[in-house]
């Protein structure tokens, strides 16, 4: 694991595995649905199979996402510590927001792993949902495509630079055989 994939933003310790078979401690990595359904881990037995994000406050616990495009994001207040998978969906349906409610926000860390910033879209349902959570104000048209600017419409918060979109180290779903990366978050 090089130094780019490990990081320390207020009490939170996370590090991006890639691939993410590659994890180097024991994660907790639910299977995710684009749902809005969190789990709280208190023994780590808890079932994981129907959320996209998952809260502890047990010390012993690491939390994992496994994403390509989509915004990998922890949270952490110096008591819990969260990891969401947040897509254009869960964007639109407040899911920062449902997450940031189980925390206290007086001091609340959030950082976002690399995600994709930008991307085209069409006018359907996709389209629709973001207009009426945004606005038009996120989209640009480019090469006669509507293109989205997710970056811009994800709340302002502690970002890694890195596009999947453009960053060929790491996996992107627009790209064949591209694989997964997980981001896993523990307590320092």
């Amino acid at each position: 694991m090089t130094k780019e994939n490990i990081f320390a933003v207020g009490t939170m310790h996370i590090e991006l595995f890639l691939p993410s078979e590659q994890i180097g401690r024991n994660a907790i990595i639910p299977r995710m649905t684009h749902g809005l359904n969190i789990v709280t881990m208190r023994s780590g037995n808890e079932d994981v199979t129907d959320c996209d994000a998952l809260i502890t406050e047990n010390l012993d616990i690491s939390l994992g996402i496994r994403t390509a495009d989509c915004a990998p994001t922890c949270f952490s207040d110096g008591k819990k510590i969260g990891v969401a998978h947040i897509g254009w969906r869960g964007l639109c349906l407040g899911f920062i927001e449902k997450m940031t409610e189980n925390f206290d926000t007086t001091n609340l860390s959030i950082y976002v792993a690399p995600f994709l910033h930008s991307f085209e879209i069409h006018k359907d349902f996709c389209y629709e949902q973001i207009v009426q959570k945004f606005g038009e104000r996120y989209f640009s048209e480019k090469d006669k495509k509507l293109i989205f600017n997710f970056k811009d419409a994800m709340p302002q918060t502690v970002y890694d630079a890195r596009d999947t979109g453009t960053d060929l180290s790491l996996p992107s779903y627009r790209r064949k055989d591209s694989g997964r990366f997980t981001t896993v978050v523990s307590f320092i």
